[in-house]
């Protein structure tokens, strides 16, 4: 599945970001920025061509940017050295092993794991002791979650959750949510985006 994933992200790098992904993703963005405070020390798991790294860096975090996709990971440090911002990224998942961070981000990475269990137990070990774990999901119980649901089969099939399958893993994993927020629109139950805070 993560081959799978890495592949159909590593032809779609170039032309990934585009209009209606930037704005959903500032909504999305409006939401995570409540949970992590400016000035933090994180690791932004999955970043992608960077809108959720760069938006930490601008905030003055500091940043450790990992992807799979070599691809996608290239555009995202092109960006950050446009604004000159400071980034460490990593495409080789073996350089993360037995550091850790008080805050590892995951956004838009969990809608390409049926099985979210064996990712959320990698990304507990790069927690510290007090750190925290903020992700997100498309929303099942909203009605844009299940468009997005349905154009996804035609490129990685996503798959939306409800917040009582999100807590339900997380219990199932050792970890608690902490914090659950809704974006695109910021309504319950019908935002398209589940961001979660989750806590050992």
């Amino acid at each position: 599945m993560t081959e799978r994933v890495g592949n159909s992200f590593e032809k779609r790098a170039a032309h990934y970001d585009n209009p209606l992904t930037a704005y959903i993703g500032e909504r999305e963005l409006r939401a995570i920025r409540k949970l992590v405070p400016a000035g933090s020390t994180l690791l932004d798991y999955g970043c992608g061509t960077g809108r959720s790294t760069l938006d930490h860096a601008r905030r003055g975090c500091q940043v450790t940017a990992y992807d799979l996709s070599p691809n996608m990971l290239s555009v995202a440090e092109s960006k950050a050295k446009g604004e000159t911002l400071n980034v460490e990224f990593i495409t080789d998942k073996n350089l993360l092993t037995h550091r850790k961070w008080h805050l590892v981000s995951c956004i838009g990475v969990m809608d390409y794991y049926p099985d979210p269990r064996p990712l959320l137990r990698e990304l507990n070990q790069y927690l510290e002791n007090d750190g925290r774990l903020i992700l997100t999901w498309p929303n099942a119980t909203s009605p844009i979650g299940w468009f997005y649901f349905l154009g996804s089969r035609f490129t990685v099939p996503s798959t939306p959750r409800t917040p009582a399958f999100v807590r339900k893993v997380a219990k199932e994993v050792r970890l608690q949510v902490s914090s659950l927020l809704y974006a695109f629109p910021a309504w319950p139950m019908l935002g398209f985006t589940l961001v979660v805070e989750m806590r050992r």
